[in-house]
């Protein structure tokens, strides 16, 4: 017998042995899973996340750390867990209840974004400027420098997180629908594109008629960077920047927030002094609250 015919009858041998040692007794059980799925634990914040943002407005305030939700363009590093408390306080009381009191009701139900991620860390562009917040198709508002946060400083606090909040949400109203042309036409031809962070001398933009340097980047961004600096602002510091922009940029400015005013009455029956007047109440009582609070009332 030759040496493939030999090993041709012990694979023929072994097949037999491995069949008839799969008896119906220690074979393969239907009923039982071979996948296991590891449970997750709620733990008293998750538990008070379910209560102020999942149950009222299905919201999912997103404080640990998920590579396929993070930007890998950036090297990010994870929210702390204490100041993810602190801040889903913050944005609760400040945005979502300022907004409660004035607009209709079931509006942050259906159009506030879904999701908003904490991330520990600052982002930066390859131009050196950085990135305050994302969103995303209306979906997610991504907000960075969690880690640095500081609730003794409420212009850091409008600067680096609320600001960069009401101008997503914005984005996402005038994206549902939209503001009138008209607004594009008032300072069509000063746009910057993407050289909006070295277009202008200091207050340069301002007295051109934009709120901000970002403002000039285009119509979308001016219009929302409106909003997002005149509720973060009190009617002072308004009347502050409007004299510096001069009579030229102020008249400009003026134009276009009759525009962002009308728009958000009309549109979305929301009266943007009374949006204002609410969070700058909130604001001036940040110190009262408890914002390291996971209790549950």
């Amino acid at each position: 017998m030759n040496k493939n015919r030999i090993t041709y009858w012990l694979m023929i041998a072994i097949i037999m042995v491995a069949v008839g040692a799969c008896t119906e007794e220690d074979g393969p059980n239907p009923d039982v899973s071979v996948i296991t799925v590891e449970s997750k634990t709620q733990n008293a914040f998750d538990k008070y996340l379910d209560e102020i943002y999942r149950k009222p407005y299905n919201i999912r305030f997103m404080y640990k750390m998920e590579d396929i939700e993070s930007d890998m363009d950036y090297q990010l590093v994870p929210a702390l867990y204490e100041n993810s408390i602190t801040m889903a306080n913050l944005v609760k009381y400040l945005c979502l209840d300022a907004y409660e009191e004035v607009a209709p009701d079931g509006f942050l139900e259906k159009y506030f974004p879904k999701m908003i991620m904490m991330v520990g860390s600052p982002a930066y562009r390859n131009n050196g400027t950085m990135v305050l917040g994302t969103a995303e198709g209306g979906l997610k508002i991504t907000l960075y420098n969690i880690n640095n946060l500081d609730v003794t400083n409420a212009a850091a606090l409008y600067e680096y997180y609320f600001r960069t909040i009401f101008h997503e949400f914005s984005h996402i109203l005038h994206q549902t629908k939209d503001y009138s042309t008209d607004f594009d036409k008032i300072s069509a031809t000063d746009y910057v594109g993407g050289s909006w962070d070295d277009a202008w001398a200091s207050g340069a933009s301002l007295e051109a008629g934009f709120i901000s340097d970002y403002s000039s980047k285009e119509t979308d961004e001016d219009f929302v960077e409106l909003i997002a600096h005149y509720i973060t602002n009190t009617e002072e510091s308004w009347a502050v920047k409007m004299e510096a922009a001069g009579e030229n940029g102020s008249a400009i400015i003026g134009e276009k927030m009759a525009i962002v005013k009308a728009y958000l009455k009309q549109v979305w029956d929301i009266d943007i002094d009374e949006l204002r007047a609410s969070i700058q109440m909130r604001g001036s009582k940040l110190g009262e609250q408890d914002l390291d609070k996971i209790t549950i009332e």
